[in-house]
């Protein structure tokens, strides 16, 4: 039995008249080992990537007690507003169920009062009608206030918050997007961390509820397609690209023009650009 020495890494054994010969990688073999090692990497960074991330809920969950309560027992727990910018003809069927849960889901450590701020290029008669009957309703918990203000000449979202800050008084504000359900605690942990941390901005992060809902296929084959997709896409962007990217190695901040609470003064003294085209801020 005769041994021989391998070529390298770039060479395949071949059979060639009943003998084991080897050959450089020919253009075909070389694109697919070029993929195959793009996909290994991909698979390793991912996998780093969750590990780092579960690791770091896990730590999270043990301290997030203790930070709630650090900011319920906060003394004189300021008041916060919260902005939530709207094109009303797409958002209209869902914005009055998330300004229903906002006023009476999400917990904060002093007054809330959320401003509706939207635009339309025409009348709307209906859903304008109920969101101004939303705000004169005197139930809202612990004597929250629901303002309504229509920009009738914007045509984007920054043009809303625009005009929605020069409305502001309140030393803190918070923005939403209309199909933002926050968490119940998220407002608090927003402003305990800018506290403890005195910064001028705290970002928070997304993440999809509806996992088992979106179906793809009938049943019984079918699978929570599209939310999963949604939920994989928001974990990349947000931990991969902009923790990771954008912090560890820039050193940057980053705001994605909602669910984030801001210092009122901070914010109203910036523009936000009417003229850029973008999905969001």
């Amino acid at each position: 039995l005769q041994h021989r020495q391998l070529g390298g890494w770039v060479t395949i054994v071949v059979a060639q008249g009943g003998k084991a010969c080897l050959r450089p990688y020919n253009a075909f073999e070389w694109i697919f080992a070029m993929l195959l090692t793009t996909l290994a990497v991909m698979a390793t960074v991912t996998s780093v990537c969750v590990a780092f991330i579960s690791l770091r809920r896990m730590l999270r969950r043990c301290r997030k007690g203790s930070r709630i309560k650090d900011a319920r027992r906060l003394k004189d727990a300021p008041p916060i507003s919260a902005v939530i910018p709207c094109y009303l003809p797409n958002e209209q069927y869902i914005i009055e169920e998330t300004v229903e849960w906002i006023m009476r889901q999400v917990e904060s450590p002093g007054p809330l009062e959320v401003l509706v701020v939207y635009n339309t290029p025409k009348d709307l008669p209906d859903i304008e009608a109920r969101l101004k009957e939303l705000e004169v309703d005197g139930s809202w918990p612990e004597g929250r206030k629901l303002r309504v203000m229509r920009v009738s000449e914007s045509t984007s979202k920054a043009a809303n918050l625009n005009a929605a800050l020069k409305c502001v008084h309140q030393p803190y504000v918070v923005i939403y997007d209309a199909d933002h359900h926050p968490d119940s605690d998220s407002l608090l942990l927003l402003l305990e961390k800018m506290v403890r941390r005195d910064v001028d901005c705290v970002q928070g992060s997304y993440y999809m509820r509806n996992l088992g809902q979106n179906q793809f296929g009938c049943s019984p084959c079918s699978f929570p397609f599209l939310a999963r997709i949604i939920d994989a896409e928001f974990f990349t962007d947000w931990f991969l690209m902009k923790l990771v990217t954008r912090t560890f190695f820039l050193g940057n901040g980053y705001f994605s023009g909602s669910n984030a609470l801001w210092k009122t003064e901070v914010l109203a003294s910036r523009q936000f650009s009417e003229t850029a085209q973008t999905e969001d801020v």
